[in-house]
């Protein structure tokens, strides 16, 4: 099992990021090894290939801090669950996980993208 945590450092002592967009880290997190791949976000373009790439990856869980509607719907549609960890440290927010102490968000946290916000200013 994957899971994608959106952290504003490079391992599972940062914390997570406020919003998803632009967190600066992806940490992947593989519950068969344990093991912690880190990656840059590269951004979002606007049909968010990169989220579709990472569930094609196997990746079925993401852990943020805030999620805006576009990001939610695309990860709704193919599959994946996404979890509120707001200000918690990356580490204890997937243990928090782990042990079934959060559940799914069943919709997203924010009422617009960050692109959008901008572009009523």
């Amino acid at each position: 099992m994957k899971i994608l945590l959106a952290t504003e450092g490079e391992n599972l002592e940062s914390k997570i990021a406020k919003r998803f967009g632009h967190a600066p880290y992806y940490l992947i997190y593989e519950t068969e090894n344990k093991e912690v791949k880190t990656r840059g976000n590269k951004g979002h373009s606007d049909d968010h290939a990169e989220l579709r790439e990472l569930v094609k990856q196997g990746v079925e869980y993401f852990i943020i801090g805030n999620i805006g509607p576009y990001a939610f719907d695309v990860l709704d549609s193919e599959g994946a669950k996404v979890y509120l960890a707001r200000g918690e440290v990356a580490e204890k927010a997937l243990k928090k996980f782990l042990d079934n102490e959060i559940a799914p968000l069943e919709k997203p946290t924010l009422k617009r993208s960050i692109e959008e916000h901008m572009h009523n200013h």
